[in-house]
């Protein structure tokens, strides 16, 4: 495995935070790009890669690999004076090989054809890069083509237009594949352009996010799916339609107004949601809105965004020894991986390259970049619609979001929605492959899970209800998972009862308080973040009511405030395997336990808290200096005497005063500061 080692020098006067110019970008897309030539097959359609398969065959996994590199090959030839690199101790026309890998495969004569299209075939989603890119490389590629062979790759085009699609972001492609070959000059279809179009803006939520399809599936697709075509289709063909353009115009503005808070003081986001793999394909849409001129941050600190992004992650070993991107993060992980990934997705990464249609004398590359949010500032912010809150730490640039709405239909993908928190630097542990035995609980890293017997779940189905700042809540069943299911398809079919889960946060720790209902005995057990590392072992230390793990300068730390009878002294997923966590090779995490031995009604609560720093347990202990439950009434006291009262479920009328100040009404959540001079109160 191995990093880039740029050859580019370091620019210290317009990039004095990242050092990275224009050139450094061009120099990336040179390195994948040599990996991708020197694993192409002979007629250059298909690129063989070692590693995992998807669900869809061979030759889509084949067609993945060219159709994804040339998302980064045509931004460069749009704005280049050449079309060739050099690749090992030769010179490779870039813009030939592309030429002659469309026309074999879209051959169906060729022994490379990438085969029909059928419904629901992966190949759709490719013909969207596919098109993309001949639109941008016009003048290199579609522009040389005979009229014959024009018509042939159309023809290839066109039978999307015939195929069944999710009702999702993959309407999308067929959107952005008609509008090109409308730009084109071919036959297309103007009916897939635009009910797919309306269809797709429905789905969003407001403040900037989209859920993806039906179910509330909000993550980082909203940036690299959503925002991404709609601004490519605006630049496409906005021009014949502004008042639809302006609508995503203004929708990708209001969305970066919130997404610039989500970067960290290290350059990357909290990572959650599916296809991790793809890495920081969330800033391209940001590159079509910097093409566009349409974005009203400080073009500075969007330049720092930008560049740190690229530096995060190739500053690690993302890379084969053969110039190949890893499936996984930041490493090779087949576990992280979907069923629809292969070992060429991470290639949809090539997305962020569009920013190469910048130009040198762009103002962009010529600005001096200026701090992130979190490097000004430490912020909470919400953002409702999502029922997201973004909290960030200015001292050590740790971001978190906590999550109050977003779940995927598929439990096995709960750990990557439905934790209570993300965070920028403890990266969440991985769930196992289940196995026929079906032993292979969910992690509880940031998540209340459950069991009937040996196997924990974590939540579904969440129904949001409230998200304001520093605060959040939502109400989600007990589920029972089918225990016939053997695939990794385990679908939730009832559930014993439900938990209303409150979150509270306070500086950068939070208080996760629960009110649960059932009408069975179960297990429950609540974790803090996975503490995360890549060699030797963490310190480990149990006290009374808390547990924490202290690594490389990192803590976690989990304390029973109400309820639990069991601690868990910090401890991995799944012993002896550098599989568990996203991040980093070994993770462990610190956890509290509980039997309601059929108790139909109780509450439990806790205080989690993973920060950089070098606190003793007994100084994290005293952050909160007392908690009760009195008749379904929370009451929460600070070390610096800001108090706090909560009601969970039954929400009744109130007339109580806190630190002087008088708080009367049906209130969810009400805290005043320990002066008395601020305060925040929630009601239903």
């Amino acid at each position: 495995m191995k990093t880039i080692e740029w050859t580019t020098p370091f620019d210290e006067t317009t990039a004095s935070i990242t050092g990275l110019t224009r050139k450094h970008w061009e120099e990336t897309v040179f390195i994948l790009l040599q990996g991708i030539i020197t694993h192409a097959s002979v007629g250059k359609a298909r690129i063989k890669l070692a590693g995992p398969q998807s669900v869809h065959g061979q030759v889509a996994d084949e067609f993945e690999g060219f159709s994804r590199s040339l998302i980064m090959a045509a931004p460069w030839l749009k704005t280049s004076e050449t079309e060739s690199i050099f690749v090992g101790n030769q010179t490779i026309d870039i813009a030939e090989f592309y030429r002659e890998g469309i026309l074999a495969g879209t051959n169906p004569n060729h022994p490379e054809y990438w085969g029909k299209i059928n419904n629901c075939s992966q190949n759709i989603v490719e013909c969207a890069s596919l098109a993309w890119g001949l639109y941008l490389s016009q003048t290199h590629i579609w522009d040389k083509y005979s009229a014959a062979e024009k018509q042939q790759v159309a023809n290839y085009l066109l039978q999307c237009n015939h195929a069944k699609l999710p009702k999702n972001n993959w309407l999308l492609f067929r959107t952005i594949i008609n509008t090109v070959l409308q730009k084109l000059g071919m036959p297309f279809s103007r009916k897939e352009i635009y009910v797919n179009l309306k269809t797709c803006q429905n789905m969003y939520l407001g403040n900037g996010w989209y859920r993806d399809g039906r179910t509330n599936q909000i993550d980082y697709y909203s940036a690299w799916a959503f925002h991404y075509y709609f601004l490519m289709w605006v630049i496409l063909d906005g021009d014949r339609f502004p008042e639809m353009a302006e609508i995503h115009i203004n929708r990708m503005r209001t969305y970066m107004e919130n997404f610039r808070y989500f970067f960290s003081g290290e350059g990357n986001v909290p990572c959650f949601g599916r296809s991790a793999t793809y890495r920081f394909a969330y800033i391209a849409p940001i590159t079509l809105g910097l093409y566009l001129n349409c974005l009203e941050q400080e073009l500075g600190e969007i330049k720092t965004i930008c560049n740190g992004s690229l530096k995060f992650f190739f500053n690690r070993e993302i890379l084969t020894d053969n110039y190949l991107l890893t499936p996984g993060y930041f490493r090779h992980s087949p576990r992280l991986l979907e069923r629809y990934s292969c070992a060429a997705s991470p290639y949809w990464v090539a997305k962020a390259f569009n920013i190469l249609l910048l130009p040198q004398s762009h103002p962009f590359w010529q600005t001096e970049e200026k701090p992130r949010a979190i490097e000004k500032e430490s912020f909470s912010i919400s953002i409702k619609s999502a029922g997201f809150l973004v909290v960030g730490d200015q001292q050590t640039g740790h971001v978190q979001l906590i999550n109050q709405k977003s779940y995927h239909n598929y439990s096995n993908m709960s750990s990557k929605y439905t934790n209570f928190a993300y965070s920028s630097l403890f990266s969440y542990d991985i769930r196992p492959v289940r196995n026929k035995s079906d032993r292979d609980s969910a992690p509880c890293d940031n998540a209340l899970t459950f069991s009937l017997g040996n196997r924990y779940v974590q939540r579904s189905q969440i129904k949001h209800l409230y998200c304001e700042d520093n605060f959040a809540a939502s109400k989600y069943p007990l589920p029972i998972v089918n225990p016939k299911a053997t695939d990794l398809i385990s679908r939730i079919y009832g559930n014993l009862g439900w938990v209303n889960t409150q979150i509270l946060v306070k500086d950068d720790f939070m208080i996760n308080v629960h009110r649960i209902e059932t009408r069975k005995s179960l297990k429950f057990k609540e974790g803090g973040y996975p503490l995360g590392f890549n060699d030797g072992y963490p310190e480990i230390i149990s006290t009374e009511g808390a547990e924490v793990a202290f690594k490389d300068g990192k803590i976690s730390f989990v304390r029973n405030l109400y309820g639990y009878d069991k601690q868990y002294p910090a401890q991995p997923l799944t012993p002896h395997t550098p599989e568990n966590n996203l991040r980093y090779q070994y993770s462990v995490v610190p956890a509290l336990g509980f039997e309601n031995k059929n108790q139909k009604s109780f509450y439990l609560a806790s205080m989690v808290y993973g920060k950089i720093g070098n606190e003793t347990i007994e100084q994290l202990m005293e952050l909160v200096t007392n908690f009760q439950i009195i008749n379904g009434l929370v009451k929460i006291k600070f070390y610096d005497n800001e108090q706090v009262v909560m009601q969970l479920g039954n929400i009744r009328h109130l007339d109580i005063t806190l630190n002087n100040k008088a708080i009367t009404g049906k209130v969810v959540m009400a805290r005043v500061s320990g002066d008395g001079k601020n305060y925040q109160v929630v009601k239903r």
